[in-house]
């Protein structure tokens, strides 16, 4: 069996390589396009201009193109563009996924940060809590949701389904 080779996407630099990587993939893309339209009764439809052909290709057919066509136009310019990406749109959304992902690490940070101070503390190491009374509140709550985290487990164990609401766990 062959083994595919990741291709890089570059202009092919040999002309008669090119001209038959571009019909083999107009006709994978065709095919592809039939089946989108088929198994999910969708319009679909492919204009292709190649420097290989003067010809324009076509699919499914000049007539259907043009009422796929027309049909686009005449929606609203909001529908058309709604699932429309330009490089701008692209751009922002990574972004947003990036500050997203960014503000999460962060709290994940945060938490291993003070479970390592409470490990400190807990082994006997004195830590100076009176530079950073942010960090002491960040502790403080840390330690709250441990206690309530470890209540619930108590709870399960017991055969018991409900969370103690109590602060320390009394």
């Amino acid at each position: 069996m062959t083994r595919r080779t990741k291709v890089q996407l570059q202009l092919i630099p040999n002309e008669s390589e090119r001209k038959v990587s571009f019909r083999k993939r107009k006709t994978g893309l065709i095919k592809k396009l039939i089946e989108l339209s088929t198994l999910c009764d969708v319009d679909a439809c492919a204009i292709i201009l190649s420097p290989f052909n003067s010809n324009i290709d076509v699919w499914p057919s000049p007539p259907t193109l043009q009422n796929i066509l027309t049909r686009f136009r005449d929606m609203p310019e909001t529908e058309q563009t709604k699932h429309m990406y330009n490089q701008e749109t692209f751009t922002r959304e990574r972004i947003q996924k990036e500050r997203e992902q960014l503000r999460k690490l962060s709290i994940e940070n945060q938490r291993i940060e003070i479970d390592q101070i409470i490990n400190q503390c807990m082994s006997g190491t004195n830590f100076d809590f009176q530079n950073n009374l942010n960090l002491l509140n960040n502790v403080d709550v840390v330690l709250r949701q441990n206690i309530q985290e470890i209540n619930i487990r108590i709870n399960t164990l017991k055969g018991e389904n409900f969370p103690q609401n109590t602060p320390m766990g009394g």
